[in-house]
């Protein structure tokens, strides 16, 4: 599954999103408890995106990234949930 939006850092793990793309944490307690930007800043999340400019494949990515929202739409991603698969691209030229 690959997203057609990305989300860039300028550094410290501080991501911001393009207009096309919304992230959401979850509750790592309860898969239902869902907040956006702008709710339980610096509490940490499981990333959840929705991708606009996916017009021809799934827009909607439920990930096992953790992250915390810092305020102004950019979120600070903190690593991976406990016993994961580990993801990723970059896997394939290990």
């Amino acid at each position: 599954t690959e997203l057609m939006s990305q989300a860039y850092s300028r550094g410290e793990g501080i991501y911001n999103t393009s207009s096309r793309m919304k992230v959401f944490l979850r509750s790592t307690d309860d898969p239902f408890e869902i907040w956006g930007e702008g709710e339980h800043i610096m509490r940490m999340g499981v990333i959840n995106v929705i991708d606009l400019a996916n017009i021809d494949s799934v827009g909607f990515i439920a990930t096992d990234d953790l992250a915390r929202f810092v305020g102004d739409g950019r979120f600070e991603l903190m690593g991976r949930i406990d016993n994961s698969d580990i993801r990723g691209c970059s896997l394939l030229t290990a």
